[in-house]
């Protein structure tokens, strides 16, 4: 399990545990924090068939030294290990979120985030308090967008990437066309479905297609502006997505990541739960561990401080079968 880093109060129930690790997804996501939250989430998100990378603040020697972690569900641990061989699941040690990562870079180039990090790096994120930040950088055209609509309030760009693996994605591709974007490229980490849909829409559409494409890093101009995107190029092998090692980079002015929406029930349930937290320090979520950012999810310390580790772990689990649930739906 061991890789480096190539730059320097919810009350829950903990969902039920597949029997067996289901077949791939296509989907990866990122956790911040090895803590229980975050191997909890890693572990059953992997279990669902789903690439996980940790990233971990901590050296692996100073890992190697803390106690062991024991997940809740009986040969979870063993599991773990072996999704980790299976490559599955792996950690990079000594990425500090903010330091060595940006949530942003994280929430482009991954499907979803989870966030099982302490309260303190809750508020060096600030991801806390009345000035919560969202990922819609309308300004320099890098955007995660909740729907269609949403593209009608920023600017329309000349060249665009959209990155997703929905439907919504294509058709998010194909309104950018009918607002005037004279290039759209729609980018998948993955290849396309079976069914042609995509493929169908994409072409009736003039939308360019690339598939078995992650996206890297936004490259910018002198102004900050977007200037392009680098991908890595990825390939199926044992069922799962890796790296290929090749690279290409696809000129653009803006960059669009379709993703999902809480549920409407859970916002009526609770208006303030689709929103951060404006008073205290802790991140506000949803019944589901959702937090105001789309895409992204939190649990643990920053969401109930000092609640300890069997709270932290069923955030973890629940958050993961949400993860799961909204990148499928």
């Amino acid at each position: 399990m061991k890789a480096h880093c190539v730059e320097s109060a919810v009350t829950v129930a903990a969902p039920v545990l597949p029997r067996a690790p289901a077949s791939f997804t296509g989907k990866h996501i990122a956790v911040v924090g090895a803590g229980p939250a975050g191997m909890a989430c890693a572990h059953r998100l992997a279990m669902l068939g789903n690439a996980v990378t940790v990233f971990e603040a901590r050296s692996y020697e100073r890992m190697q030294s803390a106690p062991v972690l024991m997940l809740e569900e009986e040969g979870a641990q063993q599991e773990l290990e072996r999704l980790a061989a299976l490559g599955r699941v792996r950690i990079e040690y000594g990425c500090k979120l903010g330091q060595h990562r940006e949530l942003s870079a994280l929430h482009l180039s991954h499907d979803a985030v989870f966030l099982g990090v302490g309260l303190a790096s809750g508020r060096v994120l600030e991801l806390t308090g009345a000035e919560a930040p969202g990922l819609v950088d309308a300004g320099k055209h890098l955007a995660a967008v909740h729907s269609t609509e949403d593209l009608l309030a920023l600017p329309v760009p000349h060249r665009a990437i959209v990155i997703g693996a929905a439907r919504g994605a294509v058709e998010m591709a194909a309104r950018l066309k009918r607002l005037g974007t004279q290039d759209v490229t729609l980018v998948y980490r993955h290849g396309l479905e079976a069914d042609g849909y995509e493929e169908q829409t994409a072409r009736a559409s003039y939308v360019r297609l690339r598939a078995w494409a992650s996206p890297l890093e936004v490259l910018r101009d002198e102004r900050g502006g977007v200037q392009a995107v680098r991908f890595e190029q990825t390939r199926l092998l044992d069922g799962r997505l890796v790296d290929t090692g090749g690279f290409t980079e696809i000129a653009a002015h803006a960059v669009f990541k379709a993703v999902g929406r809480a549920s409407d029930d859970a916002c009526q349930r609770d208006e303030s739960a689709c929103r951060l937290s404006q008073e205290g320090d802790r991140v506000r979520v949803d019944p589901f561990m959702r937090t105001a950012l789309p895409g992204v999810y939190a649990g643990g310390d920053c969401v109930a401080p000092g609640h300890g580790i069997a709270l932290a772990l069923r955030h973890g689990a629940l958050a993961a079968q949400t993860i799961h649930a909204d990148l499928q739906s």
